[in-house]
């Protein structure tokens, strides 16, 4: 008999007068069998709940941000099209970032704006489809019509509003007349909402054409960085390097 099984035998088939190792080996058999069954519970929803959260994290975040150190990028155009031709990238696009006040008639409250391209291959907005998108950042024009916004779940909710109500969002940026400084206000109307899951995106961010945030910011013609897309994410530290090298 191999030397293994001889001393399972052992113990798991004690002697009558020897019943009290029978019981210290089924005590030692549980206490392991309920140890890793613990652990590998645990394991199992640790590793569940890392993929649920960076599927929301990266439901509104790039997978790489290209920025420049003066906070404005000017003249992009030709990095951005150098970006996309890397391999593994799968879109770039450019955007704007700006800290904001969204004001209605009841309500006043810090928002996060962010100024997208709806025309990118890739929805910057989880659960809202690039078509969708097309349809919902609405750039304003000379007739009247205000340009669109879409608001997180719970910034909606904060404010009252809802698809097709209006606001008002202030920028920082602004100018310095005899009164003292004035800041840059702009009229939108809310065309959607958008839940991510996570309650700090919800509750700060709202989304404009990248147009419209730059006359709201009087960029001009510079943007805050460009939003990388990769198809795998993982690949993503890879093409990093690939791109600052």
């Amino acid at each position: 008999m191999p030397l293994e099984y001889f001393i399972a035998g052992r113990y798991l088939k004690a002697k009558r007068k020897e019943g009290f190792i029978s019981l210290i080996t089924i005590l030692s058999v549980a206490g392991v069998t309920v140890g890793v069954m613990v652990l590998v519970i645990v394991i199992a929803v640790m590793s569940g709940a890392e993929t649920e959260f960076r599927k929301r994290i990266l439901g509104v975040e790039p997978h790489i941000l290209v920025m420049n150190h003066s906070g404005r990028f000017d003249h992009y155009e030709k990095v951005l099209e150098r970006i996309k031709k890397v391999e593994g990238i799968s879109d770039a696009t450019p955007m704007v970032f700006a800290q904001t006040m969204i004001r209605t008639s009841g309500a006043l409250s810090g928002a996060v704006l962010r100024g997208i391209d709806p025309v990118a291959r890739v929805s910057m907005i989880k659960g809202i489809s690039p078509k969708e998108l097309r349809l919902k950042l609405t750039r304003g024009n000379p007739g009247g019509e205000l340009p669109g916004i879409i608001l997180g779940k719970e910034l909606a909710a904060v404010m009252g509003v809802g698809v097709g109500n209006r606001l008002v969002v202030m920028s920082p940026g602004g100018m310095i007349t005899p009164v003292g400084h004035i800041p840059s206000m702009r009229r939108f109307r809310v065309t959607g909402v958008f839940e991510s899951g996570m309650y700090e995106y919800d509750s700060s961010l709202a989304y404009v054409h990248m147009d419209e945030a730059r006359k709201l910011m009087g960029m001009g013609g510079s943007i805050s960085a460009i939003g990388i897309y990769v198809d795998k994410i993982f690949d993503a530290p890879g093409i990093k390097d690939t791109l600052v090298s």
